[in-house]
């Protein structure tokens, strides 16, 4: 016997297809900007290692990695945007973030699930959330708190997973400039086997200076601080692998139109070295991050 009320699936296909129509007219009826960010870099540890590289006495060495961000924004009213953002990044692996944030101009709020997707093989999907608050004092101060984490039971059989991301900025206007301290963290937790499991993380302490002009097309980020790259292999005990640097980095944006705009970037470190037992890399080893992207805006 079924219980319920008798469903005609004409009349589901015909509102499917209505609010398929809705949807498409609502997109353009608002501003869609698109924008996509690549990066090539070598400053990161070998993720097929499963031993430490200061077990065996050994010197860090350069390991080529790409990373890639597209994102589709959609205005969804006066003060709300809808995103949705697929990111590959060395530390956190595959990302997909479906946002909406709300802005009342001195409090802006983002909140949305994130994915984690075929990050390993027996555990192709992973859910988590994303929250970001920023509180501003228009053209005098600025604060911002991101937290990202996976959501679910742990680490428990291997293949699980825990991505976890987090940042705190606090930054002051000044003539045609934008000042900036933030410190943020990127942590990847994966069960590799019953006996071994692989925590892979990132630190930065950054001052961050933009520099802007009124109705000038480029704009120009420059950044230092000091960066702490970590692989841990935990085991029967913690082994830690860890590779400190000054960084430097300069980001520019130069927009050709009111519909497209370009970006570059890079950066490296000023001096880097093992802590610990770990060894600092070659005096001759060129380490770096270079990066491109692009903004395209459709009205």
């Amino acid at each position: 016997m079924a219980y319920g009320r008798h469903i005609d699936m004409k009349q589901i296909r015909k509102v499917i297809i209505g609010a398929a129509l809705l949807a498409g007219i609502g997109v353009f009826a608002f501003s869609l900007d698109i924008s996509l960010e690549g990066s090539l870099g070598n400053m990161t540890f070998d993720t097929s290692r499963t031993s430490a590289l200061s077990a065996g006495n050994l010197a860090f060495t350069e390991n080529l990695y790409w990373t890639g961000r597209a994102k589709i924004e959609q205005a969804i009213a006066d003060n709300a945007v809808f995103s949705i953002i697929a990111n590959h990044d060395n530390i956190l692996g595959n990302s997909l973030y479906t946002t909406i944030a709300y802005d009342t101009g001195y409090a802006k709020i983002t909140v949305g699930p994130f994915f984690g997707l075929f990050n390993s093989s027996s555990s192709m999907l992973s859910s988590g959330l994303s929250t970001t608050l920023t509180m501003t004092l228009p053209g005098i101060i600025y604060g911002t708190f991101r937290s990202d984490t996976t959501i679910g039971a742990g680490i428990s059989v291997p293949g699980d997973y825990v991505q976890q991301r987090s940042e705190i900025a606090l930054g002051i206007w000044g003539p045609n400039t934008l000042t900036s301290f933030r410190l943020s963290t990127k942590t990847f937790t994966l069960k590799q086997t019953n006996s071994l499991t692989t925590v892979d993380s990132v630190t930065n302490y950054d001052w961050v200076t933009e520099v802007f002009k009124k109705n000038v097309s480029y704009t120009a980020v420059i950044t230092l601080g000091y960066q702490s790259l970590k692989r841990s292999y935990i085991e029967a005990a913690i082994t830690t692998d860890e590779l400190a640097a000054f960084m430097i980095g300069f980001n520019t944006s130069f927009r050709f139109s009111d519909n497209f705009k370009m970006l570059a970037g890079g950066k490296a470190p000023l001096y880097a070295w093992g802590v610990g037992s770990l060894k600092s890399p070659a005096s001759t080893a060129v380490l770096y991050e270079a990066s491109l992207g692009m903004v395209l805006s459709l009205k």
